[in-house]
């Protein structure tokens, strides 16, 4: 609503005031800007071409315009060549100390502790400590933005991903020119010193106190969504309610944007000028005040982004200027590209002004069309559903059609209640005795704590959430040419039979989306790195079958003291399997395949439940001993899950695939031993997972298959000594060998025997702890194998 605002009050404007004659057609040059911001960023380049196709056609559509022509060029050359790029900077590995000044708010995570600083020859580092007491982590949390501190420590690079579609921290860090992270050897507090501060790290150092002020005197319920609305910060949100309205599409109304800027500023206009300030000197104080609101409220794009529009339409206010919006906005996000190329990865960046653009565009249409303000209200939700649905859709994979009906109830509800109640109760409470600030405190926390239940409730229904999984880019290319066709006949056409008509392309590239896995005839095999643990997917061509063999699992080694436990630990099932099941639009595993019951990999099963539909256990035949075994069993009993204990001898058969199970034979002792073995054929290619198989265990099953000969073996028990034995080796003669183990691992997995074994016989080798996730996708009867770190391998 704020943009219809903005541009009812400058088409008043504009019919009194002389103009900047700049014709709407900067948003030409940001075009321009990203085509050359794309060039440079590797594995980008296909959608550069894209926008160097949109800029072509929109600078042939302004063929006469010879300075746009012009400014374009320049522009190009500009972005591209711009110094200020997110390219690793030269490390100096011999560098064992770090001198700088702390430019983040200090994270703490059980005994880890995380900052940023800034060197004065003004490159950032990412600096991550684990304390070694209680004591220590006491002293440190003591730390402030702003302090300057001298390191002994390493430099390290930035972890890559290790798993197809996973959260890529290098390239997140890169939006902040962090290019390399310090691991300190010793830290104590005497390690610092404090120096005199600029105005900006004050106003970060007074964002420090206000959020540590609600952590220190806000129930707990109430301090996550408080945080995030006064000063942009989600550390504090509670997991489920973060996830619930991520999933339910109303996350944007926990950044700070537009309209936080516009209450703010609003406020402060209306209070300045009831206590007898002019609106010249009103003016100037909001110009002084939103960039001081923009650095309390933590800088993100959104806000950077509202607060500079703000500015750029009172300045133009002030000077009697005309401009049009789209020129302004335009403008600002040139100036931010300019500053930090890497904006253009940040998600809250895209989506920011892709909104805003949208809704600036249409805001005459809908002054015009709808009177009643729910109607608008109605029109600026559903455009902005819109809009974004093919990026959110994109990073998140799900979407949920509440997120419409609940935007419609939170919209107002956070702009007329929360975000108010949010300033004045934290205000309060600042100001006034404990029986006033507690009376509204309570009623704060009941309302917030009221519609959190609410959203809960809502997540807890069935079809609360559609997952379609990350769509390929021609999808996503396809959704937008959908969409300027509904946003052309909605403003062309006051016809709902029209809009009806333009709808049908986006609801058949939707279905197109939904039904892909099913269209596709390749399959995938794909072994995910869940570090010291073990998980395989198996996809078969049209989704004929989803299988899951283990889902990996973090065994906890020794007694952990109470300072080092997380408040939210690292969960494989949660962290790892699930986010890449659901970037693969996997709605249900046919067979989830436990080889045994050892927590490494059975671990993270537990993650799928609610998640997931699992259709069916396989488990291997013999007594179930294990308290967890148990327990997981018994809670995918109660959700409905058919589970089947197999033995040697049983196989099945999906399409042109059969399966066959090789062990167990039901009177191992080992649990290791008792690890169901798997063969199939598939993609050109004879398979075999053992599980955890060891010595006897492979004893046995050559003695039962003599004749068994397979060209890709997963290797037993993540490469151990006690698996993977020449009588195996020389009978089954795999050409291809995978190994799932964890690098860097208390285990020294893979024995050096095993390696020189596989290397003997020349076969090779692909192993999680170097090459990341390994991927087999096939057709028919060929396919290549890739892996997430090193390139294709044929």
């Amino acid at each position: 609503m704020r943009f219809l605002l903005h541009q009812n009050s400058i088409s008043k404007l504009n019919r009194h005031r002389r103009s900047i004659d700049l014709h709407g057609t900067i948003h030409i040059l940001v075009v321009a800007a990203i085509c050359s911001i794309l060039l440079r960023i590797q594995g980008f380049h296909s959608i550069s071409i894209c926008f160097l196709l949109a800029l072509l056609y929109l600078l042939y559509r302004n063929k006469e315009n010879y300075v746009l022509l012009v400014c374009s060029s320049i522009t190009l050359v500009v972005f591209y060549a711009n110094p200020i790029y997110f390219e690793d900077p030269p490390l100096q590995p011999s560098t064992q100390i770090l001198d700088g000044q702390i430019t983040s708010i200090p994270r703490y995570n059980g005994n880890k502790i995380s900052f940023e600083i800034k060197t004065p020859r003004k490159q950032t580092f990412q600096v991550n400590y684990h304390a070694k007491t209680s004591e220590e982590l006491d002293d440190l949390k003591t730390l402030k933005i702003g302090t300057y501190c001298s390191l002994n420590g390493i430099y390290k690079e930035l972890s890559i991903p290790r798993n197809f579609y996973s959260f890529d921290y290098k390239e997140h860090l890169a939006t902040r020119n962090i290019f390399f992270q310090f691991t300190p050897t010793s830290f104590e507090k005497t390690n610092c010193m404090e120096l005199s501060q600029n105005p900006f790290r004050l106003l970060q150092r007074y964002r420090q106190k206000g959020i540590q002020y609600i952590k220190d005197n806000f129930p707990e319920a109430s301090q996550g969504i408080m945080i995030a609305l006064l000063f942009g910060d989600r550390h504090e949100m509670n997991d489920q309610v973060l996830q619930a309205y991520q999933s339910l599409g109303i996350v944007h109304l926990l950044a700070v944007s537009g309209l936080h800027v516009g209450l703010v500023s609003g406020t402060i206009y209306f209070l300045l000028l009831r206590i007898g300030f002019t609106k010249e000197k009103t003016i100037e104080l909001l110009l002084i005040l939103l960039p001081i609101y923009a650095i309390l409220a933590g800088g993100a794009p959104s806000v950077v982004r509202a607060s500079a529009m703000s500015m750029v339409v009172i300045l133009c206010i002030r000077a009697r200027m005309k401009l049009n919006p789209l020129d302004g906005i335009s403008f600002v996000c040139l100036i931010l590209l300019l500053i930090n190329p890497s904006y253009l990865l940040h998600l809250g960046f895209q989506l920011s002004f892709l909104v805003s653009y949208t809704l600036l565009v249409s805001a005459t249409t809908i002054l015009q069309r709808y009177t009643s303000w729910i109607l608008q209200l109605l029109a600026v939700t559903i455009l902005a559903q819109i809009v974004s649905f093919p990026l959110i859709i994109y990073h998140f994979y799900e979407i949920s059609f509440w997120s419409i009906p609940l935007n419609l109830i939170y919209i107002p509800f956070v702009t007329l209640f929360t975000l108010p109640f949010a300033f004045v109760t934290f205000v309060c409470h600042i100001l006034f005795p404990q029986p006033i600030s507690d009376i509204i405190l309570v009623i704060y926390d009941f309302i917030i704590a009221t519609a959190h239940n609410g959203l809960e409730k809502i997540m807890a229904l069935p079809y609360s959430s559609f997952l379609f999984g990350q769509p390929p880019l021609y999808i996503v290319a396809l959704y937008y040419v959908a969409i300027g066709g509904i946003f052309y006949s909605w403003e062309k056409f006051n016809s709902t039979t029209s809009l009806l008509k333009s709808s049908s392309l986006f609801i058949i590239v939707l279905l197109l989306h939904w039904h892909l896995p099913y269209l596709t005839s390749e399959g995938e095999v794909t072994m995910l790195d869940v570090g010291q643990g073990e998980s395989i997917l198996i996809e078969l061509p049209r989704r004929k079958a989803v299988y899951l063999i283990d889902t990996g699992g973090i065994v906890q080694t020794g007694f952990k003291p109470e300072f080092m436990k997380r408040e939210r630990e690292f969960d494989v099932g949660r962290d790892v399997v699930v986010p890449y099941l659901k970037a693969k639009g996997v709605r249900k595993i046919d067979k989830l395949i436990l080889s045994h019951g050892h927590y490494d990999h059975i671990g993270g099963a537990e993650a799928l439940i609610d998640v997931i539909s699992v259709e069916t256990i396989l488990y291997g035949i013999g007594s179930v001993e294990g308290i967890y075994e148990k327990q997981l069993l018994e809670k995918f009993r109660e959700i409905g899950t058919k589970i089947i204990f197999v033995k040697q001898g049983d196989y099945w058969r999906t399409g042109n695939s059969e399966f066959f199970i090789l062990s167990p034979f039901g009177k191992e002792q080992s649990l290791n031993n008792r690890s169901i073995v798997l063969y199939t054929e598939f993609g050109g290619l004879k398979w075999l997972f053992p599980g955890d198989l060891e010595v006897e265990g492979e004893r046995r099953l050559l003695e039962n298959y003599p004749q068994l000969d397979v060209d890709v073996l997963k290797v037993g028990h993540h490469g151990s000594f006690t698996s993977t034995t020449e009588d195996l080796l020389e009978q089954v003669n795999p050409k291809i060998a995978l190994i799932s183990l964890g690098k860097n691992n208390l285990y020294g997995h893979p024995h050096k025997d095993v390696i020189e074994r596989l290397n003997e016989r020349n076969i090779k080798v692909f192993r999680t702890d170097q090459n990341g996730a390994i991927r087999y996708k096939f057709k028919q009867g060929t396919g290549y194998f890739e892996t997430m770190i090193k390139e294709k391998v044929r």
